[in-house]
C-alpha cells in the first residue's frame, strides 16, 4: 500500500525533517554570528591596548579612540569601552575591555519554550600592554 502512493510519503517526511534542518541551521548562523563577534572584540580590544601602549601622550585616549573605532566597523552592536588600568607612564600597564552584543536569532525560540537565554548575545573581551616609550 505504501509503495502504490510513494509521492504522499516523500511529503511526509519532507514536513517532518524540514523545521529541525531549519532550527538547525539558524542556529549554525547564530553559533558564526557570536564566533564573529568575539573574534571582533578581542581584535578591537588588542589594536586599542597596542595604540595606547605605544603613543606618547594620554595612553587612555588614544586606546580608547582606537578600540571604539575598531568595533565600530564590524557587527557588534552596543559597543563600549572601558579604560581598567590608564598606562600612565613607561612601563605601567594598560588593560582595556570591550563590550557588544550581538542578535540571538535562538532568542524568539527561546522566548515561546519558557524564556532562558532570549536577549542578545553579549561579549566581553579584555586586552594588556606595558606602556612603551623613548
Amino acid at each position: 500500500m505504501l509503495t502504490k502512493n510513494r509521492r504522499a510519503l516523500e511529503v511526509v517526511e519532507a514536513a517532518a525533517t524540514l523545521p529541525v534542518m531549519l532550527l538547525i541551521l539558524v542556529a549554525l548562523v547564530n553559533l558564526g554570528f557570536a564566533v564573529y563577534a568575539r573574534q571582533a572584540v578581542q581584535n578591537a580590544a588588542a589594536y586599542g591596548a597596542r595604540m595606547g601602549a605605544v603613543a606618547q601622550d594620554c595612553r587612555s585616549c588614544a586606546a580608547y579612540s582606537a578600540a571604539s573605532s575598531a568595533v565600530s566597523s564590524s557587527l557588534v552592536r552596543n559597543a563600549s569601552v572601558q579604560i581598567l588600568a590608564p598606562g600612565g607612564s613607561v612601563g605601567d600597564v594598560l588593560r582595556l575591555r570591550v563590550t557588544g552584543e550581538v542578535p540571538n536569532l535562538m532568542g524568539p525560540l527561546m522566548a515561546l519554550n519558557g524564556g532562558g537565554f532570549a536577549g542578545p548575545i553579549i561579549i566581553s573581551a579584555e586586552a594588556t600592554f606595558r606602556a612603551e616609550g623613548w
